[in-house]
């Protein structure tokens, strides 16, 4: 996950989260002015296990918001991700994890 909450090449507000029936695309990243190819949707929530690697105190507030509060996902795609079958496993360092409500020692 990146610091702005994007997966793969799916980045909050770009038409790529609305992808439904291709598979792979070009996504239009307008902060990065370049076009980046990304598995849709549809592939990555039909996995048999997602695995998130989540690092570095960058990541803290926005993981927060990924795992804890309720908004929408476009904004956030991370929260997008949702194997319907599948497992989903976030690893996390305890950096990116200290702002959790919940945590493991």
């Amino acid at each position: 996950m990146g610091p702005d909450g994007h997966t793969a090449s799916l980045f909050p507000g770009t038409a790529a989260l609305q992808e439904r029936s291709r598979l792979v695309v070009a996504n239009w990243v307008e902060k990065l002015k370049t076009n980046r190819l990304t598995f849709t949707l549809p592939v990555l929530n039909a996995a048999r296990c997602v695995i998130f690697l989540v690092s570095g105190i960058d990541k803290a507030a926005v993981l927060k918001t990924v795992l804890e509060d309720d908004v929408p996902g476009e904004q956030y795609p991370a929260k997008l991700v949702r194997p319907s079958a599948g497992k989903l496993i976030w690893m996390l360092d305890r950096a990116a994890a200290s702002a959790l409500s919940i945590q493991s020692r």
